[in-house]
């Protein structure tokens, strides 16, 4: 360890039973535990590999506890995440600390009590201190990937997953890695399990805490990267070592039964995990790239999605008419919007507030990806005939009474679905249009009848999702007279709105969890009228009344609620 105490800059000093040491800071977090990788390595059996990370905040320093086994102290009290001031002392085991700022005298310096959040499982803190914001630490050494990763765990808010929770079936239903009581995960933390083993939970217990819904493992020149896919966007999760990537790759297809010695061909599998009284499935593929091959894990997590209409957070006006539209014994219920904003979702949680046992309901996707119980499911499969539209004309042989079909994508599809929806059939589908009124427009340009739209459509529901802002991180500014127009006269007297900042809480995005916004067309006879008259845009909306609500009233109201910020709320609508 350093020994020379002459620094310009903040430090910490440290006491051993063997001497003294500083370890000056830089713009990295300082990392301390028996590991050689530790910038502070400590000879002593109280501490663990990875113990603890000190790192340079706004209010000053910050520690965090990396779930060691004899924790820290700090002024003689145990801490997990502390705000730390000169003059503080931090004690691991045998070793005593304190940071120096030069030209301050550290018996001067201000001395605070350790104090507890008010809800008794939260992290311990220092008193008038904030742990909201501290900036989440980059990984320059790629054989430090389980210190990232358990920073980052140990950071989020969500800390109802534990990586050792989780139990890992194999494609053929056994058991490949079950889940670690406390003894085992004792053995487990002395090097008993494979450091693959370990990152591969660790990545898991990730995403599970941020409801992500891919993991993406890149071979680069050099290294690794793996990024997960969080609130629709990729996140930095760790970097490793080429021989760790590929060995954790092989943890993946173990589980799938691929193959492990190939290496440049395209491979897909799929495995399931248990945790928390739940199932989650997984879907697997790999593809050959440059430098090796890149594996993509999709989450198929039902506990991430809304179950039941009540779950969408849909405004009591439009609740009511989708429920009166799926008690309907015919009709069309359209969701659309883009790749992506969720309408296969919301199908779905239509679909669970129908009585299967009273109908018969049968659906038509590609592929199925959630199986929803009491409900046949058919997959489209282009290269063996099963279309959207060869499925349809089938299951119309076989006496449904709701129809669910994954897309509108072709004339064919939009003409029979039309059809069994004038016929006596409840049919559900999405297609891809910007609002309600571009899916009338879009239904038109498809080829259907005026008259049919007119009679068979019941309702049409447009969304986004639009990324919410980090509580804990966001901050003010002041709306610019461009953003102040866009958003209306309802909105012209706004002062603050906020924008996204990044804390470790939220991995640094600014963002946690999404929402969705709603726009909703219900047919009515001023409508039917309309659309038969050859309609306009304008024809449309004013058919609609005063009640109708546009995606961007939505959506600009969440910007003054301060629940996202403009460009999000802007790029999804405008």
């Amino acid at each position: 360890m350093p020994s020379n105490v002459d620094h310009e800059g903040p430090y910490l000093e440290a006491r051993t039973p063997t001497g003294r040491s500083a370890i000056p800071f830089g713009k990295e977090p300082l990392s301390i535990g028996r590991h050689s990788s530790n910038k502070l390595v400590l000879v002593d059996d109280m501490a663990s590999r990875l113990h603890a990370v000190i790192e340079r905040v706004t209010e000053g320093f910050r520690l965090r506890d990396l779930d060691s086994r004899n924790g820290v102290k700090v002024n003689g009290q145990l801490v997990k995440n502390a705000l730390i001031l000169p003059g503080d002392v931090i004690t691991i085991g045998k070793t005593i600390m304190r940071i120096v700022i030069p030209g301050m005298d550290p018996a001067t310096a201000p001395k605070r009590p350790v104090q507890r959040r008010d809800d008794e499982d939260g992290p311990i803190r220092m008193a008038g201190g904030r742990n909201d914001d501290a900036p989440l630490p980059v990984q320059t050494d790629e054989t430090d990937a389980i210190g990232r990763l358990t920073i980052l765990l140990s950071s989020l808010q969500d800390q109802s997953v534990d990586p050792y929770d989780i139990a890992f079936y194999n494609a053929r239903g056994i058991v490949a890695h079950p889940a670690r009581d406390e003894e085992e995960r004792a053995k487990v933390k002395k090097g008993d399990e494979a450091e693959s083993l370990t990152l591969w939970r660790m990545i898991m217990a990730i995403c599970f805490r941020t409801k992500a819904s891919d993991i993406h493992v890149e071979p680069k020149n050099e290294n690794y990267t793996v990024r997960v896919r969080v609130d629709g966007n990729m996140v930095d999760a760790c970097r490793m070592t080429k021989e760790m990537g590929v060995k954790l790759c092989a943890v993946a297809k173990i589980l799938t039964d691929i193959d492990i010695a190939q290496r440049n061909i395209v491979q897909e599998g799929n495995f399931s995990a248990r945790l928390l009284g739940r199932r989650v499935d997984f879907r697997v593929s790999f593809a050959p790239a440059l430098y090796g091959q890149k594996l993509v894990i999709r989450i198929l997590d039902a506990a991430n999605a809304p179950a039941h209409i009540k779950d969408l957070n849909l405004p009591v006006a439009m609740t009511s008419k989708l429920r009166d539209a799926i008690e309907q014994e015919a009709g069309m219920v359209l969701v659309c919007g883009p790749t992506g904003s969720g309408k296969t979702t919301t199908l779905y949680s239509l679909i669970r507030d129908i009585d299967t046992d009273q109908r018969n309901v049968v659906t038509i996707e590609d592929p199925v990806e959630i199986q929803l119980e009491g409900v046949t499911q058919l997959p489209v499969k282009d290269d063996q005939g099963n279309t959207f539209g060869a499925l349809l004309r089938s299951v119309l042989r076989q006496d449904p009474d709701v129809i669910l079909v994954g897309e509108i994508r072709d004339p064919e599809t939009a003409r029979i679905a039309m059809q069994a929806a004038i016929t006596g059939h409840l049919v559900f589908s999405t297609v891809h249009s910007r609002d309600t009124v571009g899916t009338v427009f879009r239904l038109l340009d498809l080829g259907i009848e005026p008259y049919m739209i007119a009679q068979g459509l019941h309702v049409v529901l447009s969304q986004r999702l639009v990324r919410r802002l980090c509580q804990f991180c966001k901050r003010p500014i002041k709306p610019t007279p461009e953003q102040v127009a866009k958003m209306g006269a309802k909105h012209a007297g706004i002062t603050k709105i906020f924008e996204p900042r990044g804390c470790v809480k939220c991995l640094g995005t600014g963002y946690a969890g999404r929402q969705c916004i709603f726009e909703l067309l219900s047919n009515n006879p001023r409508l039917k009228d309309v659309i038969l008259k050859n309609p306009t845009m304008g024809d449309i909306v004013a058919a609609m009344g005063d009640s109708f609500q546009r995606l961007n009233d939505v959506g600009y109201q969440m910007v003054a609620d301060g629940v996202a910020p403009f460009d999000e709320v802007d790029r999804a609508v405008s």
